[in-house]
This record gives C-alpha cells, sequence and structure tokens, in this order.
C-alpha cells in the first residue's frame, strides 16, 4: 500500500520554485553577481526543486505485509509484527515497537491514503 503526499503541498513547492526562480531571474539581471543573496538565491530553487522531485516521485508511506516503511531522505522502518502500540497526539500517529518509535504526521497525507492509512492501522488493533 502506498500512501502518497497531499496534493496541496506539491502545489506549495511549485509555487516557490516559480518565485525563487523569478527572483533569481530579476536579481540577475539587474544586479551584479556579487553578493550572497544571489548565491542564496541559486540554491533555494535548486532546494524546491528537490524536495518537490523526491516527494512527487517517492511515496510518504509504503506499506507492505511485514514493514511500514517512511521515505525520507533519512529513511525509517518498523516491523508491523513488533509494533507494541500506536497512539495518536497531535495529527500523528506515533508506532512504537521495543526499540523504535516511527512517527506518520497526517497532515502531509492525501486524504484518499489516509482512510487506507487508518483502516490499516485499525487492523492492527493496537490503537490507543
Amino acid at each position: 500500500m502506498v500512501i502518497r503526499y497531499k496534493k496541496k503541498r506539491l502545489r506549495f513547492l511549485l509555487i516557490m520554485i516559480v518565485l525563487w526562480v523569478g527572483l533569481l531571474i530579476a536579481n540577475l539581471l539587474f544586479n551584479d553577481f556579487d553578493t550572497w543573496s544571489q548565491i542564496v538565491g541559486i540554491l533555494l530553487p535548486i532546494l524546491f526543486i528537490i524536495m518537490y522531485a523526491y516527494q512527487y516521485l517517492n511515496p510518504y508511506l509504503t506499506i507492505t505485509n511485514e514493514l511500514i516503511y517512511l521515505n525520507s531522505p533519512f529513511s525509517e522502518k518498523i516491523g508491523l509484527k513488533k509494533v507494541n502500540k500506536i497512539r495518536e497526539f497531535a495529527g500523528e500517529y506515533i508506532l512504537e515497537s521495543d526499540k523504535k518509535e516511527l512517527r506518520i504526521d497526517t497532515t502531509l497525507i492525501d486524504p484518499e491514503s489516509l482512510t487506507q492509512l487508518n483502516e490499516k492501522l485499525k487492523s492492527l488493533n493496537l490503537l490507543h
């Protein structure tokens, strides 16, 4: 099962890309290239493009029969059989095992995917 990011989040990243690229072009046209702001103006659009591409191509969460895998640059995973307790707090699901804790931010998840996630977590019968 694949849990996707919200489309609103992806649109926000696209808007930020367009904004920063526009500011970079204006800055390059009207100023000399000798300030730190132009270096930042180059790095920020690149950063937003990388974030958008990563979040567009990779789902937020992948659930298999044995694992819940949080797709992030520092990806985290936890075995479904090892989960002892699932708590819901401040818009997050916190999956706890003996050694690990996995936090799932529900505000980042597409509403259709969120219903699938809720069903899957309820089927584990560990929700407190």
